[in-house]
């Protein structure tokens, strides 16, 4: 009776010790995206893209800039009213272009936030199968990970799905 006991007790702790096991990854997520193909095509679209509307931008505000230059040194040669009506325009100028740019800077961000997103959610997906498909309970961020064994680390793996899944991606302009 004892030893059924002792069995049943042995039986019972390792069946408790096995079912309480996790397996417990990480992956360096801002490694996946940045270094990825889809990602790094995504990185340089926005980048040129940016470069693009700063130069822009840039451009229209030299326009106006030199536009106030040229009515300061006709300050003096102009009648006083119409000196005002011309700081005035410029000054109108100046809103629509400050307008603009908040305008051009915020359709910016939220087509980069988008893409973005809709990438970071393939890569969810591929993060999920993985996950699936090799019995792993939780994959953590190395962000939030202090230390972790080498062994541990998915990156270059996931990184490996990534390229492989995820070939083409469409950025709507």
């Amino acid at each position: 009776m004892k030893y059924k006991f002792l069995f049943f007790l042995f039986i019972l702790t390792f069946y408790i010790s096995n079912s309480y096991s996790q397996t417990i990854a990480y992956a360096n997520f801002d490694k996946i995206v940045k270094t990825s193909i889809v990602g790094k095509k995504i990185i340089n679209y926005f980048s040129e893209k940016n470069k693009k509307m700063m130069k822009e931008i840039k451009l229209k505000e030299s326009k106006i800039i030199e536009s106030e230059k040229s009515l300061l040194s006709q300050k003096n040669i102009l009648e006083s009213d119409e000196y005002v009506k011309k700081v005035d325009s410029i000054k109108i100028e100046i809103d629509e272009f400050n307008n603009y740019r908040k305008k051009q800077l915020k359709i910016f961000k939220s087509e980069k936030d988008a893409v973005t997103k809709a990438f970071i959610n393939e890569i969810n997906k591929i993060l999920k199968d993985y996950a699936e498909l090799n019995k792993i309970d939780v994959i953590f961020s190395s962000k939030q990970l202090l230390i972790g064994k080498s062994s541990l680390d998915l990156t270059e793996n996931i990184l490996k799905d990534v390229n492989k899944k995820i070939t083409k991606f469409q950025i709507n302009e």
